[in-house]
């Protein structure tokens, strides 16, 4: 047996498992380069729109008869239009809140996959609840973020709703009932995906003892399963 922080392991424990042990410091130091990534292209988005006199973002959209008629890109395009300064302010404010958290605890590639769910989740509960209502806005996806957030939070055993993310989905839920263009759908979509796919990329390999090459593969499963079922409530699958 060998000497170790805690207790002793076996000499062929210790060659064939090696663990990363993050700090404060390595996680509040690594790079976040996914989320600013992000902020770039809807700020860049944002320009296109005002450039284009409306043009590009009636182009984007998301409007349930228009992608019905085969205007696909519309599921994810919209997810990158703001209608306001005010708007994108708020969103982009909200991704750098919550980005970089979830960048940092879960690395850019599994950061993007939940935003690319999250996204779709969002795209997928307006199609399916408010059809014909043109949508567009980053905060089913960005919002989603904060559900992934609760998904690695409940892995590790946390109450989220002990914690300040409980009032942010309380608050983000209920004030599309109070400010009727903000969409409901869009934002309860975007945070049970990202709530998925945080779940689901923790809980495989922390609780159910899979691999990480796993836990991405059933979750690159889930997004295309939201992705066909964008396709089949529109009527376009």
């Amino acid at each position: 047996m060998s000497q170790a922080s805690v207790g002793h392991h076996c000499p062929e424990c210790v060659a064939g498992y090696s663990q990363t042990v993050h700090t404060a410091d390595s996680l509040m130091n690594a790079p976040t380069q996914v989320t600013k990534t992000l902020i770039a292209a809807n700020v860049a988005a944002f320009v296109v729109q005002l450039a284009s006199a409306d043009r590009f973002t009636n182009w984007g959209i998301l409007f349930g008869p228009f992608v019905e008629a085969g205007d696909l890109w519309r599921i994810l395009v919209s997810g990158f239009l703001h209608g306001s300064l005010l708007h994108i302010g708020f969103n982009m404010y909200a991704l750098w809140i919550f980005g970089p958290t979830l960048e940092r605890g879960v690395g850019a590639f599994r950061f993007g996959l939940i935003y690319v769910t999250s996204l779709l989740g969002g795209s997928l509960a307006v199609l399916a609840f408010n059809f014909g209502q043109p949508t567009l806005g980053a905060s089913g996806a960005v919002l989603g973020l904060a559900g992934g957030i609760a998904g690695v939070l409940m892995t590790r055993g946390v109450n989220v709703f002990r914690t300040s993310l409980g009032s942010i989905f309380l608050i983000n839920l209920a004030l599309p009932l109070l400010v009727p263009r903000i969409s409901f759908w869009g934002h309860l979509g975007g945070i049970a995906a990202g709530f998925v796919a945080g779940l689901l990329l923790t809980w495989l390999p922390e609780r159910a003892k899979q691999s990480q090459a796993i836990a991405v593969a059933v979750t690159s499963a889930f997004v295309l399963a939201l992705l066909v079922a964008n396709f089949a409530v529109a009527g376009v699958v």
